[in-house]
């Protein structure tokens, strides 16, 4: 009996003391407490510089260290509707000199915010579905404008660039984000292969008791879009309750993802997005709907951005393993120990 609780013991006193160490290490190599290595965050540190044109923003995004040079390229267009285009390009260069890159794009794709559907749910799933559902009526986004750009300091060298775009009656609004490091918004992880966009829609005039409001979305990209019900951001630790769709280019992915849930009138809701299409208007692009709760206020975040591979990971996964792998030759080693007392 005595064997049995210090084999334990052992096991307990294994899982305080490699937990306490891997906090320490944690905090040591995580200043900014954002759950990226440091070292790994100011390699990963990124150049933003912006231009403003008629109906557009053109944000262009530099990796600041290291031999690899690559451009990020994002347009923001609000003319027609709100679209965001993404490119990405890269080279090998012993001494970088970002400025003469003319780089060959590895992945381009576009994702477009097109209107509001306003809907009678008559089969009851949360979801709008046109050969089912009552439609009644649509809110296209073609009358938005620049409303607000400003910057914001994260640290001693990087910057957060936010801009607002809206329609002209402040029904729909678009919170946009651009980051030079990882850095935290609104609770939420961005990081600097990303843009985050929060959608805001506030009074929007209802013309049905019943009725609830669907966001459509196109999606365009010469690769198609496949769902993901667990995105790169989850299996990286950075984010939870997540949903997305992602474009393959080679090693490359552009990723367009959302939080499951959004705030309607100050309660947290289920967000709900059906599957991809072919979209209605071009057969070479796809659409998806995304669902939201009755509400006179409806706040939601979804994300446009790259994944470049192994170019971009948190430090949980490292610790956790470090852990895991730390308990196992413990508890070995303890037992190894005990059969070790039953043989003498």
């Amino acid at each position: 009996m005595n064997k049995k609780y210090n084999l334990l013991g052992f096991f307990l006193l294994s899982i305080l003391l490699i937990t306490t160490i891997g906090s320490v290490v944690a905090v040591e190599s995580d200043d900014d407490s954002d759950g990226v290595d440091d070292d790994f965050e100011e390699a990963n540190k990124r150049d933003i510089s912006v231009e403003y044109g008629i109906d557009e923003i053109k944000v262009e995004s530099h990796r600041r260290n290291g031999d690899k040079v690559d451009e990020i390229e994002l347009k923001v267009k609000y003319d027609t509707d709100l679209s965001i285009e993404v490119s990405y390009g890269s080279e090998v260069e012993s001494i970088p000199e970002v400025s003469s890159i003319t780089p060959e794009w590895e992945v381009e794709f576009e994702v477009e915010f097109k209107k509001l559907i306003e809907f009678v749910d008559l089969n009851d799933n949360g979801m709008y579905e046109d050969s089912i559902d009552q439609f009644v009526q649509e809110f296209t986004l073609n009358s938005l404008q620049l409303v607000e750009n400003t910057t914001s300091i994260i640290s001693a060298d990087t910057t957060l660039h936010y801009f607002v775009v809206n329609t002209t009656d402040n029904v729909f609004s678009a919170h946009i984000f651009f980051v030079e490091e990882f850095v935290y918004v609104d609770e939420i992880l961005v990081t600097p292969n990303q843009v985050k966009i929060d959608i805001e829609i506030n009074g929007f005039n209802y013309t049905d008791v019943d009725s609830q409001l669907a966001l459509y979305v196109k999606l365009n990209s010469e690769a198609n879009y496949t769902e993901d019900g667990v995105t790169n951001d989850e299996d990286d630790g950075y984010a939870t309750d997540e949903r997305g769709v992602y474009t393959q280019f080679g090693g490359y992915s552009g990723i367009f993802t959302w939080k499951e849930n959004a705030t309607v009138d100050g309660v947290i809701m289920d967000v709900l997005a059906s599957s991809l299409q072919v979209d209605d208007e071009n057969e070479t692009q796809q659409k998806m709907i995304l669902n939201y709760p009755r509400g006179n206020h409806i706040y939601h975040d979804p994300k446009v951005g790259i994944n470049v591979g192994q170019d971009v990971q948190s430090i949980l996964p490292i610790v956790l393993t470090s852990v895991v792998v730390s308990l196992i030759g413990v508890a070995v080693v303890a037992i190894i120990v005990v059969k070790k007392r039953r043989i003498a």
